[in-house]
């Protein structure tokens, strides 16, 4: 059995898997004690040691298994890459989502943590932006959207008096002002804040502090996240910021 036959033998089954770590975390086991430990029927359990001894990773003594040397070279990296692959799909969710050339970086060469917003987590991008709000003194915002979910954690910022300067689409505007709880007028008061409309904002862009949050949009809901403390991200970040600032009309500031 070849590299990849191998591969696709233990990724068809998550009881493979759980077997072949057991043997090579808590070293050898019987039939009937791996089937305690996993919870899973005795014979789905026999059924996956004798794949595991076919595949050359577990070898048998009487009744009790053990982990090959093979398995124990092998299972480092194997584990690394499958405990990985959920943190590439979602990075490869944001990509797909994400407009291209949107900041003139290549972002599939940063190194960054993508966040991706799932049937049993529809707030999650937006949870993601409300952590990298936290204590934020600084705070540079392009926003396709207002969501109240995000929009009452900056105006705490702004209570607080950190220095903001937000970049919004028309559509966003109206909600956007009303949700500073007393308009834009209030919110040059509050704090150094420059507010600004453009006919257009794409895709979202937070910038605090050494972190970068860029968001991927769908029909108005924030889809993605991709935050980054990638230098040249924070670079484009600020000139993206500065070209949209440019184009758009000052409201505040």
């Amino acid at each position: 059995m070849d590299g990849f036959e191998t591969l696709s033998m233990l990724t068809r089954s998550p009881v493979r898997l759980r077997v072949l770590r057991h043997l090579l975390e808590d070293g050898p086991a019987n039939t009937a004690e791996l089937t305690d430990c996993l919870a899973t029927s005795r014979r789905t359990v026999s059924r996956t040691l004798s794949a595991l001894e076919e595949a050359g990773l577990a070898t048998s003594e009487g009744r009790t298994y053990r982990a090959t040397t093979y398995a124990e070279l092998l299972a480092p990296e194997l584990f690394t890459v499958l405990e990985a692959v959920p943190d590439y799909r979602s990075f490869a969710t944001f990509l797909d989502a994400f407009p291209t050339d949107a900041i003139g970086v290549d972002l599939e060469t940063v190194d960054g943590t993508a966040t991706v917003r799932r049937e049993c987590q529809p707030h999650a991008p937006v949870s993601h932006v409300i952590d990298a709000l936290e204590d934020a003194t600084h705070i540079r915002l392009l926003a396709p959207v207002a969501s109240p979910l995000y929009v009452r954690p900056l105006v705490a910022r702004v209570r607080d008096g950190a220095t903001v300067e937000a970049v919004v689409n028309e559509p966003a505007y109206d909600e956007f002002c009303a949700k500073l709880r007393g308009g834009v007028t209030l919110a040059g008061t509050l704090a150094d804040v420059s507010l600004a409309v453009r006919d257009e904002v794409p895709f979202g862009l937070l910038q605090c502090a050494d972190r970068v949050v860029l968001g991927a949009y769908d029909g108005g809901v924030l889809q993605a996240t991709l935050e980054t403390e990638a230098d040249a991200v924070q670079q484009a970040a600020r000139e993206t910021f500065r070209a949209y600032r440019d184009e758009a009309d000052p409201i505040v500031g």
